[in-house]
């Protein structure tokens, strides 16, 4: 329980004598439990710290959108780290997770040492996304999560990757779980967060830390040409492109992912 009321549940890995890694998990359907797998080959180098934020695995719902918002998941996040002890820490991430990234090295640069975006967009989602949102709310709507979630991982991922996941029946038991946490007017307003974000790309103009930038050539969003905008934008930041990667490069293509992740961390001298 944080100082602010909010239940927060995270996981933990790695040497705790090491620098601190907070890594991230994506919006909407996702929790920590999908991340730890990115950062297993650097357990040795790093305190791996994996939240749930609010709203997603096992940490605290809420039912109004704008408890949702970058600054209410960063407000928990910092005050997290204060009570562990941490100061500073390289954050990182796919998706929502890679974009809260940036968003808290943007406004609490003091915080963050370095951030490893996966398909981070600091964007507000294109119309396409939007027009899928509303044809896919009424399912939220009417407590129909699986249908939804399926959906979901068909947009992100793919039909095959769905049916991957379908294949481990008890890892999507796991996920079917964490969704059922949810109620139907929590899962609505989480959602409707996501699908109606501004843009902010203009706010990473500040960032000043190191950044690398990793991006998937078969994303709809942020494209590749969102991710170029998004390099030039922030001083120094490098960019990386999968080719034939989706939106999760990390999963589909993790070895790739993994070999940019260890010189990133390499040249911050871990």
């Amino acid at each position: 329980m944080l100082s602010s009321g909010v239940r927060l549940h995270w996981r933990e890995a790695g040497d705790p004598s090491r620098p601190p890694l907070v890594w991230i998990h994506g919006g909407s359907v996702e929790d920590s439990s999908v991340m730890l797998p990115d950062v297993e080959p650097f357990l040795h180098r790093v305190r791996a710290l994996l939240p749930d934020t609010r709203g997603h695995g096992r940490s605290q719902r809420f039912e109004r959108p704008e408890d949702y918002g970058y600054g209410a998941k960063a407000a928990d996040l910092l005050a997290w780290l204060d009570t562990l002890g941490v100061a500073t820490a390289l954050f990182g991430g796919a998706s929502m997770g890679a974009a809260l990234s940036l968003w808290l090295a943007a406004h609490h640069a003091e915080r963050v040492r370095g951030v490893f975006s996966i398909s981070g967009p600091p964007y507000a989602p294109p119309e396409e996304d939007r027009r899928w949102w509303a044809a896919h709310r009424p399912l939220v709507a009417a407590g129909r999560f699986e249908e939804y979630f399926d959906a979901n991982v068909r947009l992100r991922m793919g039909d095959r990757a769905l049916a991957r996941l379908k294949a481990r029946p008890e890892r999507y038991a796991e996920l079917m779980e964490s969704m059922g946490r949810h109620s139907v007017a929590s899962l609505l307003a989480l959602l409707d967060e996501t699908y109606s974000r501004p843009e902010w790309l203009d706010h990473c103009a500040t960032i000043r830390c190191p950044v690398q930038i990793v991006a998937g050539e078969r994303d709809h969003f942020p494209t590749v040409e969102m991710s170029r905008r998004l390099a030039a934008t922030i001083p120094g930041a490098r960019l990386h492109v999968v080719a034939g990667g989706p939106h999760f490069p990390n999963r589909s293509h993790r070895a790739e992912v993994q070999r940019v992740m260890d010189v990133f961390l390499s040249s911050l001298g871990l």
